[in-house]
């Protein structure tokens, strides 16, 4: 009797466990019943115990989203990439550690540095982004694509960003690379050899790879964009049709069998769990979060396994607690119904509370900072590698405050341990003062941005001396830049994309993008583009 009770006990705490995930569901994604919207589950032991549907998965027809609505999973495809590579490599086709030039000799070698596959897995190759060439090259997502259109974007490289190993940047180009690859070492596209190799055996029905835009989608939803003046309309790139860094298309119902696949593997064995889930190294013995297309984290005590995605007017989110045997899954076609914070709450509604002690518990007091150890703190700060982005630390009602000037945001710092913060409405964004001259490290989710001390700098008014046109054989693409009052004006192809403001000598910057201008003989001579992806991007001067 006991027994029956106390199961009956547990059943009542997870029922209300998932009404409170309900009413967080609701809550964030209600607002958009008429718009397009939403698809969230939550797995449990092997089965979907929660899902639910919001908003349409195709506005021409009113067809709403449910369970079985197909949505491109956007950067979410990349752990399908790493098991495939992973599954060549039990077959004896490859091994991560060749050279990418063994499979890919249009690659240039830079100064004789060799990069590896697992290089490419581990986003720590140091070649560029190519979704970043494009974007800069100004040619419309809505083109059509290719897989050898993007390698020979890749190849056409001058320099890397860094030496191979030496950190971490987030690289869409190395898992088109990477599906290259697969083609190469299999003999079948990455879209043939994940369906054979993967989603057959799953029974995962309707998930694919895109690579032929003329496909029809049976139960796709389209994507979508909000535009400023408030209208929707379309924003699905099924025109580039090209398999690795993303273009899987998939339903909740099917993730659930690719989620069980990590713990009763039915494909590639525990030998494909533990490559998929073996963090990345730098050269420096540092670990990375990032494995096979996963980011391996720790939250409240907890295993995390997630990973996200965002493409067109798609996004999605993968977060799994293996220990809980427990998975959050969001999918959308507008990327208005996301935040970060909805799925955390959901995620924390999921994780149980730590189990009571004989001895009585000790008071819950949130990290109280000496106020007068603030002032070591503030400061004017760079980004090193990314000059535009420059922010102040100061101290306001005896908390740390910063005023980002990239985004132009103030936002307090609140304290969780000695040296460290977090934003205070971004939990997830962490800044570590415990370092060389308490310059902090900013931590987000897919980054880390290193900092120093600077100067500060007062904007000259007469920018007539960066006026021209500059060329990059990169991007294939000429910027005219014109000066007009205290900022200069990008335009490319007559049309004007960035007005920047100076940052400081000779670097200027918009948002997240940067424009540092070099000199010979004192004369303006070429820009170099910084921005989150990318590094010294030479624009050289012309006229």
């Amino acid at each position: 009797m006991l027994r029956s009770l106390t199961l009956y006990g547990c059943c009542i705490i997870v029922h209300l466990g998932f009404c409170q995930v309900e009413l967080i569901c609701d809550k964030q994604f209600e607002p958009f019943a008429e718009t397009p919207g939403a698809m969230v589950a939550v797995y449990k032991d092997g089965e979907i115990s929660f899902s639910k549907g919001y908003g349409m998965a195709n506005l021409n027809y009113n067809i709403p989203i449910t369970s079985k609505t197909v949505f491109d999973i956007g950067s979410v495809s990349k752990q399908f990439t790493a098991a495939c590579i992973f599954l060549l490599e039990q077959q004896g086709k490859l091994s991560i550690d060749d050279p990418i030039q063994k499979w890919l000799p249009e690659m240039p070698t830079y100064n004789n540095d060799i990069i590896k596959i697992r290089n490419l897995i581990n986003h720590n190759s140091g070649l560029r982004d190519y979704v970043e060439i494009v974007g800069y090259a100004g040619k419309p997502f809505n083109n059509l694509f290719t897989e050898e259109m993007g390698l020979d974007i890749m190849a056409r490289q001058q320099e890397p960003n860094f030496k191979p190993g030496e950190k971490f940047m987030y690289n869409n180009g190395g898992y088109l690379l990477l599906a290259i690859i697969v083609r190469r070492a299999s003999g079948m596209s990455i879209g043939e050899y994940a369906q054979a190799q993967i989603f057959e055996p799953l029974g995962m029905t309707s998930t694919f790879i895109l690579e032929n835009p003329n496909r029809i989608i049976k139960n796709g939803a389209t994507g979508y964009n909000r535009l400023k003046d408030g209208k929707i309309e379309e924003l699905h790139y099924k025109n580039v049709a090209i398999g690795g860094d993303g273009q899987v298309y998939t339903t909740i119902e099917d993730l659930l069998l690719w989620d069980n696949n990590f713990y009763n593997p039915k494909v590639g064995g525990k030998p494909l769990l533990n490559n998929m889930q073996e963090r990345g190294l730098l050269n420096s013995g540092d670990t990375l979060t990032y494995a096979g297309g996963l980011f391996i984290e720790t939250y409240k005590g907890h295993r995390l396994v997630q990973h996200t995605g965002a493409w067109g007017g798609f996004i999605a989110a993968f977060y799994r607690l293996p220990e809980l045997h427990t998975s959050v899954v969001m999918l959308s076609n507008y990327r208005p119904t996301f935040t970060p914070a909805a799925i955390f709450a959901v995620l924390d509604v999921l994780i149980p509370e730590p189990a009571p002690t004989k001895e009585k518990p000790k008071e819950s007091k949130a990290f109280k900072v000496n106020r007068k150890s603030l002032p070591k703190y503030v400061g004017l700060f760079e980004v090193i590698g990314e000059p535009q982005k420059r922010f102040r630390i100061f101290v306001e009602n005896d908390s740390l405050n910063v005023e980002q000037y990239w985004t132009k945001q103030k936002f307090t710092l609140k304290p969780i341990s000695e040296g460290k913060f977090i934003h205070s409405k971004l939990s997830y964004i962490e800044f570590d003062f415990n370092t060389a001259n308490h310059c902090p490290t900013i931590q987000e989710p897919i980054s880390e941005m290193r900092t120093q001390r600077v100067d500060s700098f007062s904007p000259i008014e007469n920018l007539e001396a960066y006026q021209g046109n500059y060329y990059s054989e990169e991007v294939e693409a000429t910027y005219s830049i014109q000066a007009k009052g205290g900022q200069l004006l990008i335009k490319r192809n007559k049309d004007e994309i960035y007005t920047l403001d100076q940052v400081s000598s000779d670097v200027f910057g918009e948002g997240q993008v940067g424009f540092q201008f070099t000199r010979s003989n004192g004369e303006i001579n070429a820009f170099l583009l910084q921005d989150r992806r990318i590094r010294n991007l030479k624009f050289k001067k012309t006229k």
